[in-house]
């Protein structure tokens, strides 16, 4: 079936924000970790949280500004190197057969490997969607212009990825001060299983409220 113009459109930007709800998801459960559980994430953990947070930022600009091929590079770059720090700890972990590897695993796998998934999945993702010409040749501009419920989704997964970057980033100031990060960070007393979850919970929230507002603000700006 010949998908119209428009359609096609609307289908590559449902893509972006579904790869974006991904990323989040991904990030949910290792600030859960954090947060909830109390355990530190060591640096190579900070890389590849740093490389989802660069793999989002070709949705976020592809939802903003328009589909783009070089906003797709930018993620496959930034894949590329938490990809890198990924494959690193997974060496580190493997070369021991008594070594148990860092923090808890999730379905068999620790999290670094499932981060290495994340971003080998993401790559092959963004190199499909390069192949896929026309929403990269149809003159998007992207969503800022466009009210709906299309953007409304995509401020709220945009604001949602931003917030959590700055609480990355806060987080690793009392963990590593100005200089080098602890390989091996002590536990910190976290707010609980539920008590992650609901801080998890707030930001989505307050992600959506501030997509919303954003929304009913272009909507009522005068051109």
């Amino acid at each position: 079936m010949h998908l119209s113009v428009e359609r096609q459109l609307n289908l590559a930007r449902l893509i972006n924000i579904a790869a974006l709800l991904g990323l989040i998801g991904v990030l949910a459960g290792s600030l859960h970790l954090q947060f909830g559980v109390g355990e530190q994430p060591c640096p190579l953990c900070l890389v590849q949280r740093s490389g989802m947070v660069g793999l989002a930022v070709g949705p976020m600009m592809n939802l903003l500004w328009g589909l783009r091929a070089r906003h797709y590079a930018l993620s496959i770059l930034a894949a590329s190197v938490g990809a890198a720090g990924s494959v690193r700890q997974i060496f580190l972990h493997i070369s021991s057969p008594t070594d148990p590897g860092y923090g808890p695993d999730f379905f068999g796998l620790h999290l670094y490997t499932w981060a290495f998934v994340t971003f080998a999945v993401g790559v092959i993702g963004c190199a499909a969607l390069l192949m896929w010409e026309t929403p990269l040749t149809c003159g998007d501009t992207g969503l800022r212009r466009t009210p709906g419920a299309f953007r409304i989704a995509a401020y709220t997964v945009i604001t949602w990825v931003i917030l959590d970057a700055l609480l990355i980033a806060v987080s690793v100031i009392p963990e590593c001060g100005v200089g080098m990060c602890p390989d091996d960070p002590a536990n910190i007393s976290g707010v609980g299983d539920l008590g992650g979850w609901l801080l998890i919970a707030g930001i989505g929230l307050l992600s959506l409220v501030t997509g919303v507002v954003i929304d009913r603000r272009q909507s009522t700006r005068i051109p």
